[in-house]
């Protein structure tokens, strides 16, 4: 019963959310010797994506230093390409600022909708991890990261995998867990949430992080990030 009630109150938190924070993912995958990024659902159509808003594309391959491919990397209506496979990226996406208005949602700051009912900052990042990569658990440096904890290389359909959320570098509390839009988790005061593996081939976990922002922009910063990975056989 009691992690019945848990799993309702991070569903509810989950639906709290901004309409445009928790309706699109945007990940990485792999495509043969690249990787390309996508916004949308994944399993479904792909949405179009606004390259223009991907403002950098992190290629870290071995021990080297993470490398900026955003301006090699080719863009297209509804993906954005890297020149090349890396072992571990991640690629940022400025959302921009978003107000509700009784009429729906716009994408402009608060101090530009004079009736605005809540506005919000949005920024995702997708990060992609070769699983057998020996520096998969090795953060890049974005904002808000999803690293494995422990050897992603071994985990299979229906494994049960620890995931660390930073936040600025740090570890984060209260960071929501999810796959496919489904709140799984919430992390407790190491930044950690322990959730199974659904996927058979490739995994995507998502997290969401809500912070105050005050600003006359915006009331908060709404933060998604995404893991994708291939899952052992």
């Amino acid at each position: 019963m009691f992690t019945r009630r848990i799993v309702l109150a991070l569903a509810a938190a989950w639906l709290a959310l901004p309409l445009d924070a928790r309706a699109h993912d945007l990940w990485l995958e792999p495509r043969g010797e690249t990787l390309v990024l996508r916004y949308g659902h994944r399993g479904g159509e792909p949405l179009d994506l606004d390259a223009d808003r991907v403002k950098t594309v992190l290629c870290r391959n071995g021990t080297a230093p993470a490398a900026d491919v955003r301006r090699a990397s080719r863009a297209a209506p509804k993906e954005l390409r890297t020149p090349f496979r890396c072992d571990v990226a991640s690629a940022f996406l400025d959302g921009g600022f978003w107000s509700l208005t009784p009429d729906g949602e716009k994408n402009l700051p608060r101090n530009r909708v004079p009736d605005a009912v809540r506005s919000w900052q949005s920024k995702q990042w997708a990060k992609w991890v070769g699983a057998r990569s020996p520096g998969a658990a090795t953060p890049l440096g974005d904002e808000l990261e999803i690293v494995p904890v422990g050897d992603l290389s071994r985990v299979r359909q229906g494994d049960k995998a620890t995931f660390r959320v930073l936040w600025q570098g740090k570890p984060v509390a209260g960071a929501v867990l999810a796959i496919d839009h489904r709140p799984l988790g919430e992390t407790d005061a190491a930044g950690e949430c322990r959730v199974m593996v659904r996927a058979s081939d490739v995994e995507s976990v998502s997290a969401t992080l809500k912070r105050p922002l005050g600003t006359p922009e915006a009331d908060t910063l709404t933060a998604e990030a995404s893991l994708t990975f291939e899952v052992a056989r």
